[in-house]
């Protein structure tokens, strides 16, 4: 989906995030580029210091925002502004780890400084450097409608809220539907998490996960036939293909927070398989019956499984539908940039 209208010619843009490859950061960074085509397209990629510091100060930096990780991240973010503090768009992803006085003195000189973040900023990313950098900023862009009222409390001063989506370069299918074996989940463990591949598996259904903190149970299932562990990740073009190969995967949500969607809402049905997703406002906003399939618990949840499995024309309707919810539905990033770009232009 293409922006409503042409914006300015000529812009000079400023992007500070995450830009190595796979990062979604770094994809909606490449959007940003494409729609507004500016004359001079400068990247921070905060990856660059971040890889080049020593692992125990990375984790210090990671959980406590302080530390050698920080000096770096923001001596770099200095080296690439160089004193040219002038921008049309300064566009921050996940601004966690930058000094506010940074944050600040871009406000002062560039036409627009914008915030995006996919993540919950202040229910589990909690940063003191972010909270007190927010008024700064001339729009900050969430995908957690909870946060609402932290942001407000923070002195924000315009919130757009939108959801979370995929690539289309990246997330796509990889496999005919003939070809899909079994059910897939990638992401981290979590005790309810846990419980459903494991009720899954003691059902015998073949079950293929990866993410942090699955060693144990790994372990435990280390003989199971119908389990493969691929270990603590899978990513870019290896993770749309494992989605892509699986006949269900699971887009369970966390309990850390409250969160109603994640990207794999997206980006499973984006990779041409069926999304088996937790029933809720946010989820049933999206799709409907015939695009995912829905559960209540886990008695729903076997019963729509075996249903699934047993009904393999159905299913593949419900595959065939969920991705064309996504792909023509706006929820690729190119969309949702320029649905943003759209309201903070008024256009």
């Amino acid at each position: 989906m293409d922006s409503k209208k042409e914006y300015k010619a000529g812009l000079n843009i400023l992007f500070i995030g995450h830009y190595d490859e796979g990062s979604t950061s770094g994809m909606r960074g490449v959007c940003l580029q494409e729609i507004l085509k500016p004359s001079q397209y400068t990247v921070a990629n905060i990856d660059i210091p971040i890889n080049a510091t020593n692992r125990l100060f990375r984790s210090i930096g990671w959980r406590y925002k302080k530390g050698p990780l920080i000096k770096k991240i923001n001596t770099y973010i200095l080296l690439v502004i160089n004193n040219n503090w002038v921008y049309d768009i300064v566009w921050v992803e996940k601004g966690v780890f930058i000094r506010p006085s940074i944050i600040e003195k871009l406000s002062k000189y560039s036409d627009k400084l914008i915030h995006f973040t996919p993540d919950p900023a202040f229910t589990y990313h909690r940063s003191d450097l972010f909270n007190m950098a927010v008024p700064f900023y001339d729009h900050c862009i969430t995908t957690k409608i909870f946060e609402k009222k932290y942001y407000t409390d923070h002195g924000v001063k315009d919130l757009i809220i939108c959801t979370q989506g995929f690539d289309p370069d990246l997330h796509k299918p990889y496999h005919q539907f003939r070809e899909k074996k079994g059910i897939i989940f990638i992401g981290h463990r979590e005790d309810d998490r846990e419980k459903i591949v494991d009720l899954l598996l003691t059902n015998d259904y073949q079950l293929t996960i990866a993410g942090n903190g699955w060693s144990r149970f790994a372990k435990k299932n280390r003989r199971n036939p119908r389990f493969t562990y691929l270990g603590k990740g899978v990513y870019g073009k290896q993770y749309a293909k494992t989605l892509s190969s699986g006949l269900l995967s699971l887009g369970l949500l966390s309990r850390i927070i409250p969160e109603l969607h994640t990207t794999r809402t997206f980006e499973i049905p984006a990779c041409g398989t069926a999304l088996v997703t937790e029933s809720n406002t946010e989820t049933r906003a999206i799709f409907n019956e015939s695009e995912a399939i829905f559960f209540n618990g886990t008695d729903d949840l076997l019963q729509n499984v075996k249903k699934a499995f047993a009904d393999r024309d159905w299913l593949e309707e419900v595959t065939n539908l969920g991705y064309r919810k996504v792909t023509k539905g706006g929820y690729d990033y190119k969309s949702i940039i320029s649905n943003i770009l759209d309201k903070i232009y008024g256009l």
